[in-house]
């Protein structure tokens, strides 16, 4: 039996059907990229480049173009997660274990008797940590200086009142007696820096060490930020548990 023979109607419908799977098939490649996978605490947010990716468990690796990206977790009760991480070829893959370590009350609260506003950086919130920081610096740098004004005047004084007691002259007695006494309230006036200094400093280190103990009930049961559309989007499929994310917010 003769075998028909395919003509030229047959094979342009096979071949066009032929490109429009590699035309299909080319953006898939394309799209093809390094893979980031992530591991830590359920609930906590990721976040890459500033941009939510989701809640921990991610629903699937993230798929990233070569480059840098920054990925940042967070957890209510849990210190900040930082970590760099550079992708130089599309068929690179890189796994990131989250680990988020828990704030700690003892360490909030007696890490300002190093330098006060060491607490509320710890727990952060830098501008109050900076401004009792200045404050203690400033109050001892008063009592240093006070101090050593004190002493100079204190010197000053005693040599004043040398030069009275050897005074025989009525006039030298008034006028050396005066100069002893502003000696004196120079010692005084000295001397009240020096405690102001010291009295602003351990205030600082106080007030901090309070913020530090009121702060953290603030800091360990804050609400954590809610997904996106696009973050919820990528949590869904048909792998994906169900999740349920609360929290209660406190504040002083």
């Amino acid at each position: 039996m003769r075998r028909p023979r395919l003509g030229s109607a047959h094979v342009l419908p096979s071949a066009c059907a032929a490109l429009l799977a590699i035309a299909v098939m080319l953006p898939a490649e394309q799209a093809a990229g390094a893979t980031l996978q992530l591991a830590g605490p359920a609930g906590a947010t990721v976040r890459v480049n500033g941009a939510v990716a989701g809640f921990l468990p991610l629903a699937e690796p993230l798929t990233v173009a070569p480059g840098s990206y920054e990925i940042t977790c967070e957890l209510p009760g849990r210190q900040p997660f930082r970590k760099v991480v550079r992708f130089l070829q599309d068929d690179e893959w890189r796994h990131v274990t989250i680990d988020l370590l828990p704030y700690s009350r003892r360490t909030a609260v007696f890490s300002n008797l190093v330098l006060a506003g060491l607490g509320p950086h710890y727990l952060g919130k830098p501008v109050r940590g900076w401004l009792y920081s200045a404050a203690e610096i400033g109050g001892l740098v008063a009592a240093v200086y006070g101090e050593t004004a004190r002493s100079s005047a204190h010197d000053e004084y005693l040599l004043a009142m040398d030069a009275y007691a050897g005074a025989i002259n009525a006039d030298d007695i008034i006028a050396l007696r005066a100069a002893a006494d502003a000696k004196y309230r120079d010692v005084s006036d000295a001397a009240d820096l020096r405690d102001l200094g010291v009295a602003v400093a351990v205030g600082a280190i106080a007030v901090s060490m309070l913020d530090s103990w009121l702060s953290f009930a603030s800091v360990t049961s804050g609400a954590g930020d809610l997904p996106t559309a696009t973050a919820a989007a990528a949590q869904t499929g048909p792998d994906a548990a169900p999740a349920f994310h609360t929290a209660v917010r406190l504040s002083f």
